[in-house]
């Protein structure tokens, strides 16, 4: 979602046309493609095209880098991030161009806001909104919860480089929540069910959303009139594009391991609270 926003924006503003390239997505190592649940503006890239702008050869030149450290040279029109954080220079690239990165921060689109939120509806919005918890959610004032475990607790490479919110951030940021927030009403979204009913007081004002998929846990989130979220996209694209005016977004302050040694202090938008990150437990 950050590589489409990105790039949307950069066609936007340089009035270029945007093309996805979703050919090294492998079903049996990653998610597959899923942003066409989303009413996104652009296209899937030709191969000549990809050719066109890529560097020759790449995964090839990328399999003998990772294998046996054999360097090669980008191709002028491959663009690669350089860092982790906001670079201006990039998001005023023109001309034809193959972008290779996260981009995971909203200062590459905040000028075109409404056009990304448009862009991330959910086409199947109304049979989402027949979820049990939706009308609830609506008639609350209502706080997404995120706590993401799954991969990053079990996929040793994973946890080396990404830290895990710990309980007493999670309790932290209710604590404040309650202190903001008139009769708040909790809906926890995770990954680890049973994580939660061991370690959260469940009842009627703390829920733990039960979905069928992705999507709906999505939805509700992104519904919730506040959002408190892990140092994962999976809930900050929701606390975004959540349209509440008035929301209250809690976030941690830390969202890689000392290990990554990443600058990721332009992830939380300004408005949006950092608050200390509790130990894993």
């Amino acid at each position: 979602m950050f590589q489409y926003a990105f790039g949307r924006a950069l066609s936007l503003r340089s009035g270029a046309r945007l093309y996805l390239d979703a050919s090294a997505l492998n079903p049996k190592k990653h998610s597959k493609y899923a942003l066409d649940a989303f009413c996104l503006k652009a296209e899937f890239a030709s191969s000549d095209k990809i050719k066109s702008v890529q560097t020759p050869h790449f995964a090839l030149r990328k399999k003998l880098w990772k294998a046996l450290k054999i360097p090669f040279k980008y191709a002028q029109s491959h663009v690669l991030e350089p860092k982790f954080s906001y670079n201006a220079e990039l998001a005023r690239t023109s001309g034809s161009a193959y972008f290779d990165g996260y981009w995971q921060t909203e200062r590459y689109f905040d000028d075109f806001a409404p056009q990304i939120r448009a862009d991330f509806r959910l086409k199947n919005e109304d049979a989402l909104k027949k979820h049990r918890l939706y009308a609830d959610i609506a008639s609350a004032e209502s706080v997404s919860l995120h706590i993401r475990r799954g991969d990053y607790v079990k996929n040793p490479k994973y946890r080396r480089r990404l830290y895990v919110c710990g309980r007493q951030y999670f309790e932290d940021a209710m604590q404040l929540a309650r202190a903001k927030i008139k009769n708040p009403k909790f809906f926890i979204c995770s990954d680890d069910h049973e994580y939660v009913r061991q370690n959260f007081a469940l009842d009627d004002n703390t829920v733990l959303i039960d979905s069928s998929n992705h999507f709906e846990d999505f939805f509700l989130m992104m519904s919730c009139k506040h959002n408190i979220i892990s140092n994962s996209s999976f809930s900050w694209w929701p606390a975004w594009l959540n349209p509440n005016l008035q929301k209250i977004v809690i976030a941690p302050k830390r969202w890689f391991t000392d290990y990554e040694k990443a600058d990721y202090s332009d992830v939380i938008p300004a408005a949006w609270i950092k608050i200390p990150t509790g130990n894993l437990d």
